[in-house]
């Protein structure tokens, strides 16, 4: 993750907003990286299924009508195969959104706590007075 340094000028309100945005920020630049990776994992699936279809199809081929038994393998070779694919499709993508929602869900309470931490030290404490009494 890279950390983000904001100017304490950049926002007027920057205590409450600017913990905020830089957590954001930080976030997207996680989901980014992590959406690359999925693509790239989804691509190699699918270049991987291309080559094994033709394969598949140069094999029941070669099986010919004489032998369709063979060529029933073949393409249940290839079916099997792909549902196996498929479903680490499945898998990356669950994990990819769970690991997404875990960035936005973290950045949003580090940038709370940062914000009310901000909050706190600029105030200034209030004064007490002989006669104030405690509520």
């Amino acid at each position: 993750m890279t950390k983000i340094s904001w100017p304490a000028g950049i926002f007027g309100t920057y205590s409450l907003v600017g913990p905020q945005i830089a957590h954001f920020w930080e976030a997207q630049e996680d989901i980014l990286t992590d959406g690359e990776t999925f693509a790239r994992n989804w691509f190699e699936r699918r270049h991987t299924a291309t080559r094994t279809a033709l394969e598949a199809a140069m094999e029941i081929g070669q099986c010919g009508i004489s032998d369709p038994a063979g060529a029933m393998k073949a393409v249940t070779r290839w079916q099997t195969h792909s549902m196996e694919r498929v479903a680490q499709d499945y898998r990356e993508w669950l994990g990819l959104w769970t690991r997404c929602a875990g960035y936005l869900n973290n950045a949003e309470m580090e940038a709370g706590e940062e914000g009310m931490k901000s909050v706190a030290k600029s105030m200034t404490p209030a004064k007490r007075m002989k006669d104030d009494i405690p509520v």
